[in-house]
């Protein structure tokens, strides 16, 4: 009859014969010489072979102990990766689902994502987390976020990509700007005027998208003024410091002063896009992003998709 031995009985064996022995085999084990002695014992009339020799300093592995020995130690690797396969996925179904934004996509989003949950009775929270684009794609990448939020264009291989949003620009004036009494203004009209815009190291890909496009137009990017956030650029505008370029959303925001006139030129617009890594399709991202974009759907916020 074939002897099935106890995976106890393998990993003591594993543990005597890397350590070379019982003694630091308990040790590491954390357990007691007898009690190793006693299982392997066990195991070696088990299965009816010497797995150790009688020598004047204590047992040693047998030539077909260390042949058993090394058949074992395969079997227990393979063990020990699904075991830790089966805790890293007992781990995401438990911590949090990680979901990042960028400030400037479409003003409409975040309350939507903020209100956002994973299907299921024990479905993972969801945790919003802001950062540029830039910083989003490689959390991403490295796994500390699940997916992200940001503003295209974005460039990765590593990542699937699908745009979500659109939206035009609107300009921030001054309430007594000479240009406070237009109703809409094209961005030829501002050409003069110092610019409040974004720095280039919060997106480098979209800033030289728009820049480009402005320097058409003779915009002079020596009287670009750098903001971090929306609500810098609306103080810049506010104290007539120049116009700010701001997403159309963002006029959602409240500052006294300061008027919001949409900007006709269609070729200055933004776009927001959901991504994730292509590698981590899990039932947990593929259920947010059939979550996220069924919502974002029912906000119609791609008019290009629904012409």
């Amino acid at each position: 009859m074939w002897y099935s031995p106890s995976l106890q009985q393998l990993l003591f064996l594993e543990a005597v014969l890397e350590e070379g022995s019982f003694v630091r085999a308990a040790d590491r084990l954390h357990t007691t010489h007898s009690t190793i002695s006693r299982s392997l014992k066990a195991l070696t009339n088990g299965l009816g072979i010497d797995l150790f020799n009688k020598t004047p300093r204590g047992l040693k592995p047998s030539s077909v102990g260390r042949v058993y020995g090394a058949q074992i130690r395969s079997s227990l690797e393979q063990a020990k990766l699904a075991f830790d396969l089966a805790r890293y996925e007992t781990s995401l179904h438990r911590r949090p689902f990680y979901v990042g934004h960028s400030p400037y996509i479409h003003g409409s989003l975040l309350p939507l994502l903020e209100q956002l949950s994973l299907p299921g009775s024990e479905a993972q929270p969801i945790v919003l987390r802001s950062a540029t684009t830039s910083r989003l794609v490689w959390r991403v990448r490295s796994g500390e976020l699940q997916a992200g939020f940001g503003v295209l264009p974005i460039v990765d291989k590593a990542l699937w990509i699908e745009r979500v949003a659109h939206e035009p620009f609107c300009v921030c004036i001054a309430e007594h700007h000479p240009l406070a009494t237009h109703s809409r203004l094209a961005a030829r009209e501002l050409s003069n005027e110092t610019l409040v815009w974004i720095p280039r190291s919060l997106h480098r890909l979209f800033y030289d998208q728009i820049v480009n496009y402005l320097l058409t137009l003779k915009f002079n990017p020596r009287r670009f003024l750098e903001a971090h956030t929306i609500t810098q650029a609306l103080d810049f505008a506010a104290h007539g410091a120049g116009v700010a370029l701001i997403p159309q959303s963002a006029s959602r925001f409240q500052r006294s002063g300061v008027l919001f006139k949409p900007l006709t030129d269609n070729l200055i617009r933004i776009e927001t896009a959901l991504f994730v890594r292509k590698d981590q399709m899990r039932s947990s991202v593929k259920d947010f992003i059939a979550v996220a974009i069924s919502a974002i759907r029912e906000l119609r916020l791609n008019p290009l998709e629904n012409r």
